[in-house]
């Protein structure tokens, strides 16, 4: 899997170019349907495309942007892409976050879908 790089950041950047412009939900069809996990700021997880739409749709602030600063990728020994994000998170006219984000992508049918993600605003204080 020698293009793992190349995958892992045309994922990122599609990812968050989808989430921010919106409608946010749209990115819950990058999740595998029924097992994929999201679980954001240690809230309790959703599972299944449906049920991270519902908790897409169910996040407050009206505009978002995010800002990567790093991305770490590295292929796994089953055949996956791990990624690790950090950068700063600008909701509404909130002050930017800094933020952390780590997916894990499988490639079923063609398509890399998220089967782990797990998202931790940086709280200081």
């Amino acid at each position: 899997m020698s293009d793992f790089k190349a995958i892992g950041k045309a994922f990122i950047d599609f990812y968050y170019n989808k989430f921010d412009t919106g409608p946010r939900d749209g990115v819950a069809a990058l999740y595998e349907p029924v097992n994929g996990m999201m679980n954001f700021n240690n809230a309790d997880f959703a599972k299944g495309a449906q049920e991270i739409a519902e908790k897409l749709r169910s996040l407050t602030f009206q505009t978002i942007g995010h800002t990567v600063s790093t991305m770490d990728i590295q292929p796994t020994y089953d055949n996956c892409i791990l990624i690790v994000v950090t950068g700063a998170l600008k909701a509404d006219n909130d002050p930017p976050m800094q933020f952390t984000e780590t997916f894990l992508l499988r490639c079923i049918n063609n398509a890399w879908l998220v089967i782990n993600n797990v998202f931790r605003l940086i709280l200081h204080g």
